[in-house]
């Protein structure tokens, strides 16, 4: 081996051998709790959850939001964008060469002096320039690449938050339109019932069988019915508009199942440790919290010193067909040192800022944490009382249902007065609104459960990391 080889070889060892400033990451302790009070055991969760509601429109409604919805879009923008960054801070790892080629000519006339002789002459030159490229022995520049690769798989996970919030979204509006939709089925009944009542009311008054204001008491409840049907109408009307807006499309009327026809599915079990591993916004500020842990070793390595190199490497020629036969070689090789003396505090300041802002960082990750654990809690709790509460209503309502058949009947042959007629009506009426109600809730609770436990997102299972950062990378 020559003695340069032998040099080459040491200083390439050193270079390798290089330290990385700044604290290595370690994953922080997280206190989780034993269980949550509505559920046991772990159960997985279909990535498709959607469809355990058996509704086909509602599946076809999620997955044109997947495709259509703008904040997914813009999401996936941003993913985008990151990855360009991050391609930028893996570059500066390795040296930059440039090729550089040129062709010179001069001419020269009425030359004066023993150095300029009349005449046109040409120069052929090319070159591989070395930029300026930091050797990094101190690890800034890993330090630089990890916090990027952390901030984009931040991205990425952000991005299954998106997700994970649209599809919670469509499919509660969805339920909501089809709540609104067996409301107006509703509404429409109790005006037939309402207008049935006011024209008997009205025939016994023109009988004399009752007074004036019973017979006024029949038509306000009448106008009534209609202007709750008009209400609902109207809000069906601007929850459309809401959910035109999630699928991305203009205005347009939207058809849903019946309320009725939508099967509740089975809570998914759960327990804590399942919730960590499930839900792409504890992946996020976890990722948030390394790249700012990385951070800090980039502002410590602002202590340290600079070391650059640029050089050239070419070759030059006054003929063409020596450029390739005979050419004028050239080199150069500039290594340069920046070390810093002085500064103010100003290095103090910076590496207190990232250490300032990697504490903050990591009591929103504790906190994501936190918020997890309690927002699956409570969901839990709240669908089981709302399936509870879809039990009772739709017990009222039957048992009501069969007193108004009762009523009519006695109302018509002049058992009861109009007063209890309307008693029973309204009762009728609010046990069925409250029963629909109450289905949505189930609904809407259920998908705030697929919500909270990650809808079928598991980072273990997933291969996020290898589609958005390939091999080599």
């Amino acid at each position: 081996m020559t003695k340069h080889a032998t040099y080459g070889s040491l200083l390439l060892t050193f270079l390798l051998g290089g330290c990385t400033i700044g604290p290595d990451y370690v994953k922080p302790a997280v206190a989780v709790p034993e269980s949550f009070r509505d559920a046991n055991g772990s159960a997985a969760i279909d990535a498709q959850w959607w469809k355990h509601f058996n509704d086909p429109r509602l599946s076809e409604a999620v997955e044109d939001a997947l495709r259509t919805n703008y904040d997914l879009q813009s999401s996936q923008a941003q993913v985008d964008a990151l990855l360009g960054k991050f391609d930028q801070a893996k570059s500066y790892l390795y040296p930059q060469i440039n090729g550089n080629g040129s062709m010179t000519r001069k001419g020269v006339y009425d030359a004066t002096g023993s150095n300029l002789h009349d005449g046109v002459t040409s120069t052929y030159a090319a070159s591989l320039s070395l930029a300026s490229y930091e050797i990094d022995l101190f690890g800034k520049v890993r330090r630089a690449n990890e916090a990027a690769r952390a901030l984009l798989l931040s991205s990425v996970y952000a991005k299954e938050t998106v997700k994970l919030s649209v599809t919670a979204a469509v499919s509660a509006s969805y339920f909501k339109l089809a709540a609104l939709q067996s409301q107006i089925d509703l509404a429409k009944e109790n005006l037939s019932i309402s207008r049935d009542l006011y024209e008997l009311t009205g025939l016994k008054y023109r009988h004399g069988v009752i007074d004036e204001s019973t017979y006024l008491q029949a038509e306000s409840e009448y106008e009534s019915a209609k202007a709750t049907l008009s209400q609902l109408e109207a809000s069906k009307i601007a929850e459309e508009a809401v959910y035109n807006v999630l699928l991305g499309r203009n205005p347009q009327s939207v058809s849903t199942a019946s309320l009725e026809s939508i099967m509740l599915p089975t809570v998914p079990a759960a327990i804590p440790s399942s919730v960590l591993a499930r839900r792409p916004d504890i992946a996020a500020a976890e990722q948030n919290l390394i790249a700012s842990n990385a951070q800090i070793g980039i502002a410590r390595a602002a202590y340290f010193p600079s070391i650059k190199l640029t050089g050239m490497l070419g070759v030059q020629s006054l003929e063409l067909s020596d450029f390739v036969s005979n050419p004028t070689r050239l080199w150069e090789i500039v290594p340069s040192v920046s070390v810093p003396i002085f500064s103010a505090g100003r290095i103090a300041g910076e590496i207190k800022t990232a250490e300032a802002e990697h504490n903050a960082t990591l009591a929103a990750y504790r906190k994501t944490i936190v918020s997890a654990f309690n927002d699956t809690d409570s969901v839990l709790g709240q669908t089981l009382k709302a399936n509870e509460q879809i039990t009772y209503q739709n017990k009222r309502s039957l048992a009501i249902a069969q007193a108004l058949k009762q009523a009519k009947l006695r109302y018509q042959v002049g058992a009861i007065s109009y007063t209890e007629m309307l008693t029973v009506q309204q009762q009728w009426l609010a046990a069925h609104q409250s029963y629909l109600i109450a289905k949505q809730n189930g609904l809407t609770a259920t998908v705030n459960v697929y919500k909270a436990l990650g809808g079928g997102w598991e980072e273990k299972n997933t291969a996020l990391a290898l589609d958005y950062l390939p091999s080599g990378r």
